[in-house]
């Protein structure tokens, strides 16, 4: 007899590990958090982002392009709000460098 698998009651299903795109998310939500730039006033928004970065894997995985595509571009939306560090500029970098030998 062949071995058949028991469908799980919703909510009942084993847990499946973060996608590569989730974990991705979770690192840059951690580093922006880990520099001061997120908040508890951003909660809302990270919570959003993991949403969509789960809703772009799910449609990826179930053969639905448009929705993947729909919440991968919701999701990049998402993720422009968010604070970023400032970029410093070679001459900014060299200007600091300078200053640093300089005293």
């Amino acid at each position: 007899m062949p071995n058949q698998t028991t469908p799980a009651l919703d909510g009942l299903e084993p847990p499946t590990p973060p996608s590569e795109l989730r974990q991705a998310l979770d690192k840059t939500i951690q580093s922006l958090t880990d520099d001061g730039l997120i908040n508890d006033s951003h909660a809302a928004l990270c919570a959003l982002a993991r949403v969509l970065a789960d809703a772009t894997e799910s449609g990826r995985h179930s053969g639905r392009a448009s929705a993947a595509a729909m919440a991968a571009r919701e999701l990049r939306e998402c993720l422009e709000a968010l604070p970023k560090p400032e970029s410093v500029t070679e001459a900014e970098a060299f200007a600091k460098l300078v200053e640093g030998l300089n005293g």
